[in-house]
């Protein structure tokens, strides 16, 4: 990750974040911008929310995404691309802006992120004690890394192939890759 401005207090980065045309993450005082991303980018998220919204029951769990910011702790706050939530979501303020526990984060890699999404973030997500599952979903190839909290720290899978289907444990339901792929041509 890249900071692009100044040192900031969380309460100047809240101002900063609601009058920004893109949105920024702030790690320690640092603000990071996240500018939009590639028609595959894009569509791999846009599979990813419709997919978990038709595999999961309305009434128990609630799919969000990008624009919806999660509290890592006092000095940490992401934008994953699609958050869910299993149970009534929590909030840090009234607008419901800032998602406090979420059950699994859903992040797409870009060629500027693919370090920060499989080192940094994954131990940002693991510091949140309702993330239970972190997926991660490459957008240049055929390619997901589906993190699962366990009381040693996360078991990773990793899966390749179009047919290949995760078991989304926390959340109940098992994801099609070719779901998620859907109307891309990755190689594998």
């Amino acid at each position: 990750m890249i900071a692009k401005t100044r040192s900031m207090t969380v309460e100047e980065y809240f101002a900063f974040d609601e009058t920004s045309d893109i949105r920024n993450e702030f790690i320690d005082g640092e603000i990071y911008p996240m500018p939009g991303g590639t028609r595959s980018h894009n569509k791999i998220v846009a599979m990813t929310i419709r997919t978990l919204i038709d595999l999961l029951d309305p009434r128990d769990c609630e799919v969000y995404a990008s624009q919806m910011r999660v509290r890592v702790d006092d000095t940490k706050y992401l934008y994953p691309d699609v958050s869910i939530v299993r149970g009534e979501p929590e909030f840090e303020e009234e607008n419901e802006v800032t998602l406090l526990n979420p059950t699994a984060v859903v992040e797409v890699t870009s060629p500027s992120s693919i370090a920060t999404d499989h080192v940094e973030k994954v131990a940002y997500y693991g510091a949140v004690p309702s993330i239970q599952g972190y997926l991660i979903l490459d957008q240049e190839r055929v390619f997901a890394e589906w993190y699962t909290r366990t009381e040693s720290g996360w078991h990773l899978q990793q899966f390749n192939d179009a047919s290949d289907e995760i078991a989304l444990e926390p959340l109940g339901c098992r994801l099609r890759l070719a779901q998620v792929y859907r109307g891309l041509s990755l190689s594998a």
